[in-house]
């Protein structure tokens, strides 16, 4: 019997296809169980590390709330005995309190300073109302001050302020700036500063400091008034830094008890750089040899 060539190799090659396929779908079998096997533990190495991750968030929320108590505890004994420390360190000495910036609260501090026995002087300075006075404005400051110059507004005054924190009060010229909304003043403003506490600080990154800061504390320093340079733990930008430039004494921490002890401490004559940022040299002032708290 003749067998035709052409139907032989397609036999051939259909058994071979066959085959081939056969063997194809069995490693596709294997390789599916590999795979699931595979996917099985895998997660179940998850759900062990999420387990593992579980316990330690609990570890750590326990300890956190022991911290907290803990501190908690800290804080009650240091409000308790910081009355008492500061009671009288400045006694019948007149502070007055310079703020070049409304973004921040100073009460906690001059509450402080009040209960240490001081009579405290606020001076709010806006600079805002500074930097964006209307023409008219302008002209009634210039008019009223006899200035020239436009540029010259802010400096004649920032000079008048510092000459009237040294005792030389114009009831007049404090008046009218209180009428423009240049300042805001809380206390008595007649009596000189036995010291000054300039608290600044900005929410925002510019300029201000150089246009308010820096040049008021070379106009108080021409009149050799006392002078240290506080902010809060919170502001944004900080003018520690520049103030140690112009070399002050710096608190950085003042909305702090720590930081209202360390500000009494150098009034009472302990020079130097205080508080939780980089640029202080130390938390606090040392207490002198055998002081202790009352």
């Amino acid at each position: 019997m003749f067998i035709n060539i052409k139907y032989l190799v397609i036999t051939v090659i259909s058994i071979f296809l066959a085959l081939g396929i056969g063997i194809l779908i069995g490693i596709q079998i294997d390789s599916q169980d590999i795979i699931l096997k595979q996917q099985e533990i895998t997660v179940q190495r998850m759900e062990n590390k999420l387990d593992e991750l579980n316990r330690i968030n609990s570890d750590l929320q326990s300890e956190l709330s022991q911290l907290a108590a803990t501190n908690n505890i800290n804080e009650d004994y240091i409000k308790n005995i910081f009355p008492d420390y500061i009671k009288n360190k400045l006694s019948d000495m007149h502070i007055i309190i310079l703020e070049t910036t409304v973004d921040y609260s100073y009460t906690s501090m001059r509450q402080a300073l009040k209960t240490a026995g001081a009579q405290v002087t606020s001076v709010t300075i806006l600079s805002d109302k500074l930097f964006n006075m209307s023409d008219e404005e302008t002209a009634q400051l210039m008019e009223y001050f006899n200035i020239a110059e436009r540029e010259n507004i802010i400096p004649v005054i920032l000079k008048n302020l510092a000459v009237t924190v040294a005792g030389n009060y114009n009831s007049e010229d404090i008046a009218f700036l209180i009428e423009k909304g240049i300042v805001y003043i809380n206390g008595d403003l007649q009596q000189p500063a036995d010291y000054v506490v300039l608290a600044g600080g900005s929410s925002e990154n510019n300029n201000k400091h150089e246009v308010i800061d820096i040049p008021l504390i070379k106009e108080l320093k021409k009149l050799s008034l006392p002078l240290v340079g506080v902010e809060t733990t919170t502001v944004e930008t900080s003018y520690i830094e520049l103030y140690k430039k112009q070399k002050l004494s710096t608190v950085d921490n003042v909305d702090t008890i720590i930081g209202q002890t360390s500000l009494i401490l150098v009034i009472n004559g302990k020079e130097g750089h205080y508080g939780v940022k980089k640029s202080a040299n130390s938390l606090m002032p040392y207490l002198n040899e055998g002081e202790t708290i009352r």
